[in-house]
């Protein structure tokens, strides 16, 4: 409904019922808080993660997905045993072809979170934390590219043109270091179009659907488990770590997000998500001391610009809804 309404001046077409669009406002509040605390809590991910610097990215991986898995299947167990009857008695009266396409978004998922996961470790502990940061600056943007061609959402021309920009201030980082830009992109694009495909992938438990995901996830990366790990840490410090990657930076942020989606559209989701790099950015520079070059620092001016022209659009939309807020 949001997305249909009409400006004349500073006010919508059809104001004289706000209280409807107020309502709407109020009863996604939850939905946008629950966006927001996942975002807060990945950008602080980099802390965790290089305090067990000296394990590899697959070891840190494969143990983080493995203390996932048993988290998600314990509550599952004791808190949704009616849920996972009630979603498999959906599954399997819904189509044939409905069937499939549930079954395939969910594991994709499932295979989207390890190639990003993998290569998010990677960049943090091997190369650098602005490296890490950039994937999420650059992901919103590509998650509203791919929602525009996926699931129809639409852009205006302001935000083509901000994707343009986008695109050229990539093409500067990457005479930098092309190999630090496509791991960027990979992490950014397989996180967008895990955000996008979820969004079609609605009416089912998202604890279950995240249960299953991450499940697939550990029998995918089991049967490649001889290149991930040469050795078992025998660390309790690492262990304990990846404990609390698993339950604080793991679970909770990525049920929060899938709970996020059932109500708000990709595009909204891209702009809480620059909560993600801003707070990564901080910790690159005040943490880790870690420094830009001339050409990186005109590389994100650009998207900086691109970022502002881009979300203009959905900053109008936010101050109408807390417009309406106000005036119900």
């Amino acid at each position: 409904m949001l997305r249909k309404l009409v400006y004349i001046g500073s006010f919508p077409a059809n104001y004289r019922k706000r209280s409807d669009v107020s309502g709407i406002y109020m009863n996604n509040q939850k939905h946008y808080a629950a966006a927001i605390t996942a975002f807060v809590v990945w950008g602080f991910f980099s802390i965790p993660l290089r305090a067990i610097r000296e394990f590899t990215a697959g070891e840190i991986l494969y143990f983080r997905i493995l203390l996932s898995a048993a988290t998600l299947l314990v509550i599952i167990a004791l808190f949704k045993r009616r849920d996972l009857r009630a979603d498999w008695n959906k599954l399997l009266s819904s189509s044939r072809k409905q069937m499939r396409t549930t079954i395939l978004l969910t594991l994709a998922g499932g295979a989207l979170l390890c190639v990003n996961w993998l290569t998010f470790i990677y960049i943090v502990n091997e190369i650098n934390v602005k490296t890490a940061s950039f994937s999420y600056l650059i992901c919103p943007v590509i998650t509203a590219v791919l929602g525009y061609f996926l699931i129809h959402e639409k852009l205006s021309t302001l935000q083509w043109i901000s994707v343009a920009l986008c695109a050229t201030s990539c093409v500067l980082i990457g005479l930098n270091s092309v190999l630090e830009l496509g791991y960027s992109f990979l992490t950014a694009f397989t996180y967008a179009t895990y955000l996008v495909s979820q969004r079609k992938n609605q009416g089912f438990d998202r604890i279950i659907v995240l249960g299953v995901q991450v499940v697939f996830s550990l029998i995918l990366l089991t049967c490649v488990q001889g290149y991930l790990i040469t050795e078992i840490p025998q660390s309790g410090r690492f262990y304990a770590i990846v404990a609390i990657i698993a339950v604080v930076f793991t679970v909770l942020p990525l049920f929060l997000n899938l709970f996020a989606l059932n109500k708000i559209n990709s595009a909204t989701i891209g702009i809480l998500m620059y909560i993600n790099p801003l707070i990564n950015f901080t910790i690159a520079f005040v943490v880790f001391q870690e420094r830009i070059t001339m050409l990186q620092g005109l590389g994100y001016s650009i998207i900086v610009v691109a970022l502002i022209l881009f979300n203009y659009p959905q900053v109008r939309r936010f101050q109408m809804e807390v417009r309406l807020k106000r005036s119900s």
